[in-house]
Formats: C-alpha cells, structure tokens, sequence
C-alpha cells in the first residue's frame, strides 16, 4: 500500500527563447491607486485558451510571455475584486509590450449567495455554486502555480505514521526534512489518469492511493466527473462556507468526496477536507481520507501550509458461516507534512512556522516512493 507523491514538469507551453512575445505591466485598485500584489494573471488567445500564468509581485508588476505571435487577452482575479478582462492585444514576434490594468473592489458576501442543497454537476450552473467556485478557483490556481514557480525554495518536515482502526498511533512519528526549490508537498498523477483508472488502484504492488493536488481539483476532468453543492458550517466549520463535492452519479470508480472550506468575509481558502469512496474489495473505511491546509503569504502567494493522507491497511477475512471472504480494516497509515519555510531565491523569508522542531532525520531506505 502506497501513497503517489509524484514530481512533475508544469505542463505548461514553454515560450520560445529565442523569440518570445512579451507584456509587462502593473496591476493597480481603481479607487485607491495602490499596487495590487499577489493578482493572479492568465494570457489566453482568441479561442480563451490559457497560454501562460503568473502572479503579480510586490508593486503589483507582472511579466507574461506568450508561445507565438497573435492576439490575446489578459484576465485578472483577485480576492475582493471583480474579475478582469482587457482588450485584445496583439503581440508580433519578439516584440515587448507594456500594459497597465485597473480594476475595481467589490464587498465580498458569500453568505448571501449562498444556498443549501443547491448541488449542480455544472459547477457555474447555479449561482451559488458558481460564486463560491470562482474563488475557490482563483486560490487553487494560485497555489498551482506559486507550487511549480522555481524561484521559491521550501524547508518541508515530512512525517509518516501507523496507527489503530481507531486512529490511535502504534510508534513514533517517523520525520525528515526536504528542502530544496520545486518541492511540491503533495502531488498526484494527471488529472486525465484519476478520471481513467480512480483514485485507488490495485496491482502487484498493492493499493496506491493518489490524493487531490490543487491541479486536479481545478480540472475539466475532475469538474466533468463530480457534482458541487454549498454549505454552512458547523462544529470546527462555524463561521465558514463549504464547497463539497461528490462523484457524478454513474460514476463507479474509487474517487473522493470533500469539501473546500472558505471565508465568507473574506473569500479566503482555508482547508480541503476529503474522503475515499468507492474502496476496491467493497472496503469499509470512513477515516479514510485526509486534510489540506492553505495558506495565503505576505508576498501574495499561495502554500500548501500543512497536510496529511490516511490509508487504510486491510487484510482479507473469512465470512462467518464459510460465506466467502471479505476486506477488513486493520490500522491505517498516515503520511503527510508541513511547511517549516519558505524564502526567495534572494533569501526574503515569505513564511515560517511559528513552530519548527529540528526533525530526526531517518534512513533514506525507509522513505517513501
């Protein structure tokens, strides 16, 4: 039993370094005149196909490149401001072109558009759907990116750990640190393999459980394959607004279901929390699953903050009465981690944990695939 932790290439179109088509500009509010940082950016074409991404720095600049000449669009989105789009722009091969945009602050109420059991299997169906989505997008694009951007490096503590059915933890913690640029914390396959095979499989090797990376969780594929409702908190959720998800009907493979937790006030991605459905051998696990923490940083960027993955561990039983066998649940195994640090190429702190314990370090032939 295994967990997918796989690092990938952006798949992203690489422009031409020899002739790239350029925009460079600045990002301000409309009423106030500030620079707006950590905008999230997209260069589409005439089809709306995205060609490239970004988000904006500290003074609000941004730097986009396009892969060949012809005529695109800039869209903007940032929490707490109306979406944007510019006019074309039309770029001619090796030319660099500067464009400053303005957009406009809105109040961000949530609460208000929000309605129970409204589940749509289109996710822009329904308008209270469809609000939170768009928010929920903009910071799961932003963590995408700010994930794959190679001038961040990242200090993370990873950890694994058996425990009881009942989630009570038989050993130690095993823990070590991963630094280095590129370090994505969680990372499953292409979006367009979980739609094909789920998000368990089964072979030789044993049960391989992918978890959902803020790529597949802004898919065609895993929009086209689930339904969405939006929700109030409640309990440890009071206060929040819930975007959960579920398979489409028809849909037999082992999956997920969740939640994407937001700020109402604030339109602020908080946390996924997600379970497995759907178990190979008709498992009956409930905890299994796990959570994802975000987190929005001073430079405007976006983290994956904390996160952990629980896998059952089962073995075959006999039926009573020589009824044949079935698959019984027999501890879990938890892997996951959390950011300690995260800086600039430069050295500028972007984050650090309030709390950084210096973790034991373990043999490498116990780690992970």
């Amino acid at each position: 039993m295994r967990f997918s932790v796989i690092l990938l290439v952006a798949a992203l179109t690489c422009p031409n370094v020899l002739a790239t088509q350029t925009v460079r500009g600045q990002l301000t509010d409309s009423v106030s005149r500030a620079p707006l940082p950590g905008a999230f950016l997209t260069l589409v074409d005439e089809k709306g196909v995205e060609r490239a991404r970004t988000i904006t720095n500290g003074a609000g600049e941004f730097l986009l490149s396009a892969p060949a000449p012809g005529v695109y669009r800039l869209r903007s989105k940032r929490i707490g401001f109306r979406p944007y789009v510019s006019s074309p722009l039309s770029l001619t091969a090796g030319s660099s072109s500067s464009f400053n945009a303005v957009v406009d602050p809105i109040p961000v109420a949530l609460a208000q558009v929000v309605v129970q059991g409204d589940r749509q299997c289109d996710v822009e169906a329904g308008a209270s759907v469809a609000a939170v989505w768009e928010e929920v997008h903009e910071a799961l694009a932003a963590v995408s990116w700010t994930s794959k951007d190679p001038g961040y490096w990242y200090a993370i503590l990873r950890f694994e750990r058996e425990t009881t059915p009942q989630g009570r933890t038989r050993d130690p913690d095993s823990t070590w640190r991963d630094d280095g640029y590129r370090r994505l914390p969680i990372k499953s396959v292409p979006p367009e393999q979980l739609e094909r095979d789920g998000f368990v499989v089964v072979d030789n090797e044993g049960w391989t459980y992918h978890g959902p990376d803020a790529d597949e969780l802004i898919s065609a594929e895993f929009l086209r394959t689930h339904c969405f409702e939006t929700k109030s908190g409640r309990g440890d959720t009071e206060g929040l607004i819930g975007l959960a998800f579920t398979p489409a009907r028809g849909r037999t493979l082992p999956d997920i279901t969740g939640t994407l937790w937001i700020d109402p006030q604030t339109a602020m991605l908080h946390y996924l929390d997600f379970s497995y459905t759907r178990l190979p051998d008709d498992l009956v696990a409930p905890r299994a699953g796990g959570r994802i923490e975000f987190l929005r940083v001073p430079s405007g960027a976006w983290i994956v903050r904390d996160w952990v993955i629980r896998m059952p561990q089962a073995v075959m039983k006999q039926r009573a009465m020589a009824m044949g066998t079935q698959a019984e649940v027999v501890g879990f195994k938890e892997t996951g981690g959390r950011a300690l640090e995260i800086k600039t190429q430069n050295g500028t702190i972007v984050y650090r944990s309030d709390s950084a314990p210096a973790p034991a370090q373990r043999d490498s032939a116990q780690r992970s695939p």
